[in-house]
C-alpha cells in the first residue's frame, strides 16, 4: 500500500524507515524527494569516468550518453517496507531516462545507485545536491521473510558493472551512432531528390519523343499527299512548248480574256504547256503593266485576272 507522508514520518520516528540525512522539505504528500550526491560518473574525457561532486558542482551527460549517480541520501528499509523510484518530471522532460530497475527491496541499505541516459543530442546538467529522484513507499501486508542481501547492499562506491557500463560509450559513442544514422537520412533525401529530378526529365524527354513523332508523322502524311498530287495528278507526260517571250504574253492574254474562272500559275503553264517559271515572269510582268488583274466572272468586263 502507498504510503502518505503521514505514513512515512510515522515510519521515520518508530524506525521501520531510515533516511539520512533527513530534510523536512523533500517530504511531498505520497513520497520523498531524493538529492544528487557527491559520487558520479559518466562518459570519461581522461580515462576515469568518476567525478566528485561536491568538488564540482556539476555534473554534465554528454549527448546520448550514460551517467551513474548515488543519492545524497542513505535509506534503512525494514523487512516491512519497501520502495519504488523515478525521475522527477523536470529531468524527465530534459530528456533524461533511468535504465535501470527502480525497486527498492526490503531490508536494503546504503544510497541509492541511480544509471540514467541522456536521450537528446544535447548535453544535460545535474547539479549538486538537487532533488533529481522521487521515492515512493510501501508498507508491506505482511513482513518480508528475509532481507535484501545483494551487491549494492551498503554500497557507497560503484560496482565494476556499473562502471563498465559507462566506460562503453568510449570510442563510436551513440553520438556517432546518432550522427551517422543523420547522415544516412541526408544522403537518402538527396538520392531522393535526385529521383524526383530523373523522373521529371524522363517524362519530359517522354514528352518530347512523342512530340517529335507526332510531327515526323504529320511530315509523313504531306510529303505523301504531295507525291500523290504530282504523280497521281499527272497521267500523261507533259513536253513543254518553245516560245518567244511575245508569243507566250499574247497565248497568256487570250488565255485570260476567255477565262471563266480564275487561273493559278500552274493551271497556265499545265494548259500552254510552257514552263512554270517563265508563266510566273511574264504573268507578273503584265499585272504590272495592267493587262490583267481580277475579274468579276459573269460579268462583261474586258480585264484578265491573275492568280
Amino acid at each position: 500500500m502507498l504510503m502518505s507522508d503521514v505514513q512515512i514520518q510515522e515510519a521515520l520516528d518508530n524506525g521501520g524507515i531510515g533516511i539520512t540525512p533527513f530534510d523536512s522539505k523533500m517530504l511531498q504528500p505520497a513520497s520523498y524527494d531524493l538529492k544528487v550526491g557527491k559520487s558520479a560518473a559518466t562518459t570519461p574525457k581522461n580515462g576515469d569516468p568518476r567525478i566528485d561532486l561536491e568538488k564540482e558542482g556539476v555534473l554534465l551527460i554528454p549527448p546520448y550518453a550514460l551517467a551513474v549517480v548515488l543519492t545524497y541520501e542513505e535509506l534503512r528499509l525494514s523487512t516491512s517496507f519497501a520502495g519504488h523510484f523515478g525521475l522527477k518530471s523536470k529531468l524527465a522532460r530534459r530528456g533524461l531516462h533511468v535504465t535501470v530497475g527502480i525497486q527498492v527491496d526490503p531490508g536494503f541499505e546504503g544510497p541509492l545507485s541511480v544509471t540514467m541516459m541522456n536521450m537528446t543530442p544535447s548535453p544535460v546538467t545535474l547539479d549538486y545536491l538537487d532533488d533529481f529522484l522521487t521515492l515512493e513507499l510501501d508498507k508491506l501486508s505482511v513482513p518480508a521473510s528475509r532481507g535484501y542481501k545483494g551487491e549494492y547492499q551498503g554500497k557507497r562506491t560503484f560496482t565494476g558493472k556499473e562502471l563498465d557500463a559507462v566506460l562503453g560509450f568510449r570510442g563510436h559513442a551513440l553520438t556517432d551512432v546518432v550522427k551517422g544514422f543523420d547522415d544516412m537520412r541526408d544522403a537518402v533525401k538527396v538520392v531522393a531528390e535526385m529521383s524526383g529530378k530523373l523522373d521529371t526529365f524522363m517524362l519530359q524527354h517522354r514528352q518530347e519523343v512523342q512530340a517529335m513523332q507526332e510531327f515526323n508523322r504529320g511530315t509523313l502524311a504531306e510529303m505523301k499527299k504531295l507525291v500523290e498530287y504530282i504523280v497521281g495528278g499527272r497521267e500523261t507526260t507533259i513536253v513543254l512548248r518553245t516560245l518567244s517571250r511575245e508569243e507566250a504574253r499574247q497565248e497568256i492574254l487570250a488565255l485570260f480574256r476567255d477565262a471563266k474562272e480564275p487561273l493559278y500559275y500552274s493551271d497556265i503553264a499545265e494548259r500552254l504547256q510552257m514552263d512554270l517559271e517563265q508563266v510566273l515572269e511574264i504573268t507578273t510582268e503584265l499585272e504590272r503593266e495592267g493587262l490583267i488583274g481580277e475579274k468579276k466572272y459573269g460579268s462583261e468586263s474586258n480585264e484578265g485576272n491573275s492568280q
